[in-house]
């Protein structure tokens, strides 16, 4: 059943409970509206008969052929003033059934009690609710009619961007790679909806884009090793048909074995990041960060001393981070590590740590792309580089996931990283003049 048709059905359903509850209460107020006006009435002549009498002028007088029925009472006058008697009978001479109200009314008139009756014909209950029925009944008859015929003019004119938004949902294609453009609602659901729409479609776009893209690039960045293995397999084979040397073996395998590393990193971040987008490490809590980061710097000694890479840190104390205990140290890891390996021989990291941001800083060489495209998955800064591209990547997706904000700059010959956790009063992302306050060593 249509939406509109079963609107009508409850408009109509509430239409027929309202019309019946409507004709009781119709009814009931017709009914004891005729009656109290009759009542009213039959009491006026009631009284003006009395007066007339205590005026001594005979009550026929007034009557004037009006039925009416005066009594002498032999009693006092009882407490209530006046009497009504509503009385139903068949009239054999009109062949239907009457009813008739009677008013009997008691008055002291000259020293004596008397009861006056006058009554009148009214009509029935049953032709009141007939008549009632009866017109109730072609009210919906006709209410009916109306709602059917306008029901279908006023769901193409209402609807109108309903259906529209249908028929652009229907037409809407991915591979078209097209945003779905739909019309201005009239109506405040319509206007959520098309928001819902518009937002879930660009959202299925942009994961569209960065799918086929990350699948071109994953093809492309498993190629590599691939095609290293499968000749260094070639070349080991032939080395063991002729009888080549042990030392040229052992390269051959060294290479299988980096090779091997490769593929396995790749694949270890691409679960991670899987498992990023699915929200999977959802159970924070406070995290000391400054031991942490001060940690991890140790576990890297060993690295910079190999590049003879000079650390200046200024990390304050007793900075906590609600973050879970995992993600924290791959952060910090992949943070580290990327400005060891893009750093120079010699070269010099420096490490700013407060309660709203971290600072990270290394010299190196400028990168071959903007550094915001280093943010996606398998972008490298240089092309000649043996990273697989993606530890930025999970950076991002980290303070994405947690809501931090992460912006990466290059400024005179320094790579600067740096990840709000909170918003403050000032700027909120580093300042490229402000560099040598937080670098002074640039200054050299």
């Amino acid at each position: 059943m249509k939406l509109i048709n079963k609107f009508t059905l409850w408009y109509l359903c509430i239409t027929l409970a309202a019309m019946l509850v409507g004709v009781a209460i119709a009814y009931n107020k017709v009914k004891s509206g005729i009656d109290e006006a009759e009542i009213n009435r039959l009491k006026v002549y009631n009284d003006q008969m009395a007066r007339q009498m205590q005026r001594g002028v005979s009550p026929d007088t007034y009557m004037r052929g009006r039925p009416a029925e005066i009594k002498l009472l032999l009693n006092e006058v009882p407490a209530k003033k006046y009497e009504v008697l509503e009385h139903s009978f068949y009239n054999t001479m009109l062949q239907h059934k009457e009813c008739r109200l009677t008013v009997t009314s008691f008055y002291k008139i000259n020293g004596q009690y008397y009861s006056i009756s006058s009554y009148n014909y009214i009509t029935k209950a049953k032709e009141i609710l007939k008549g009632l029925m009866s017109s109730f009944i072609w009210i919906f008859i006709i209410l009916l009619v109306l709602t059917v015929l306008s029901a279908r003019f006023v769901s193409r004119l209402i609807l109108a961007p309903f259906h529209h938004t249908l028929k652009k949902v229907r037409s809407f294609n991915l591979k078209d790679k097209k945003s779905l453009q739909l019309p201005t609602a009239n109506a405040a659901e319509l206007k959520t909806l098309n928001s819902f729409l518009n937002g879930m479609t660009d959202k299925a776009l942009d994961d569209y884009r960065s799918l086929k893209e990350f699948t071109e690039n994953a093809s492309h960045e498993l190629q590599t090793p691939v095609a290293i293995l499968r000749n260094k397999l070639e070349l080991l084979t032939e080395s063991y048909l002729h009888g080549k040397d042990p030392d040229t073996v052992t390269g051959l395998i060294a290479d299988m074995q980096n090779a091997i590393d490769k593929l396995s990193r790749i694949n270890s971040s691409l679960t991670l990041l899987a498992r990023l987008e699915n929200n999977e490490f959802g159970n924070k809590q406070s995290i000391s960060f400054s031991q942490l980061t001060t940690e991890a710097l140790q576990s890297f000694s060993e690295l910079m001393d190999m590049k003879a890479i000079t650390l200046d840190t200024k990390i304050a104390a007793g900075v906590s981070v609600q973050l879970h205990p995992a993600l924290t140290d791959i952060l910090l890891g992949n943070l580290f590590s990327n400005a060891i390996r893009h750093n120079i021989h010699g070269g010099q990291i420096s490490v700013r740590l407060s309660k709203s941001r971290l600072v990270i800083g290394n010299t190196g060489n400028p990168p071959e792309v903007p550094t915001t495209e280093l943010f996606k998955r398998f972008k490298k800064g240089r092309k000649n580089s043996d990273s697989i591209g993606i530890g930025l990547a999970i950076v991002k997706q980290i303070c994405d996931v947690n809501h931090f904000k992460i912006q990466y700059d290059y400024a005179g010959g320094w790579h600067i990283m740096q990840i709000i956790f909170e918003e403050s009063t000032g700027s909120t992302m580093l300042q490229k003049e402000d560099a040598n306050a937080l670098f002074p060593e640039r200054q050299h």
